[in-house]
């Protein structure tokens, strides 16, 4: 999920096999990637796709959305030794110091903030992707995991004055990138950890503005489509 503070490094940089593995079967490795939203000041100044060692997605030869805003995009690698932005842009030279493995460690610290869109891929015809977010209580049905939805607002990423903020720059990103954007809930196997739980169930819905008033309001979302995790798989 997006944070105003970036978590990726933890959460997203490393995404679920099960699922990047079905997305990079169905369309190829050149289809699937991992955009990261650069803002300042509540501005985004950049797209940027992150390949480090823990994430081996974003190579320079992949299909991309293009900005509608003609904001610019960059490719930043920490596994290189020598490493620059591509194309060539000085401002990412603190960001690519041999001091940080990913971006993550250095934006902490910066004036800028930094939220990932999950999943996206390239379905031939379209961008489409998802926020993707767990929980530990089981959905036992569509309503029991839409009464867990409508609960995400008290989750400490949605706390204080900015409430939900980041997953509404992800909303405005994933519009300006065109890229067809849904938030997926699904369960893990226990409390502790984040091993997916692949016999289990997933309610996902369009993520919009309105949904997202929703669920800060403490609504569940409005036309969600409940599946078990493995009718999800063929769903992407």
């Amino acid at each position: 999920m997006a944070q105003t503070n970036p978590t990726y490094s933890a959460a997203t940089g490393k995404a679920e096999k099960p699922i990047i593995d079905e997305l990079i079967r169905k369309y190829g490795s050149s289809n699937v990637i991992w955009p990261i939203v650069l803002s300042k000041d509540d501005r985004t100044i950049a797209y940027f796709y992150e390949k480090n060692y823990r994430n081996s997605l974003n190579q320079e030869t992949d299909n991309r959305p293009k900005s509608r805003t003609n904001i610019s995009s960059y490719d930043l690698d920490y596994t290189k030794s020598s490493r620059g932005s591509i194309p060539p842009n000085a401002f990412f030279a603190p960001f690519l110091d041999s001091k940080y493995s990913c971006s993550y460690e250095y934006v902490v610290d910066s004036p800028f903030s930094t939220v990932d869109l999950d999943y996206v891929w390239y379905d031939g015809v379209k961008f489409k992707g998802f926020e993707f977010t767990t929980f530990w209580m089981e959905f036992t049905s569509q309503n029991r995991a839409l009464e867990l939805l409508s609960k995400m607002n008290r989750r400490p990423s949605w706390q204080g004055p900015d409430g939900a903020h980041a997953l509404r720059k992800v909303v405005d990103s994933a519009a300006d990138l065109g890229v067809a954007y849904y938030l997926v809930g699904a369960n893990t196997v226990s409390k502790v950890g984040s091993d997916l739980k692949t016999d289990g169930n997933v309610c996902l819905f369009e993520l919009t503005h309105r949904q997202v008033d929703r669920i800060e309001s403490g609504k569940p979302p409005e036309e969600s489509v409940f599946m078990t995790f493995h009718d999800f798989l063929k769903w992407l």
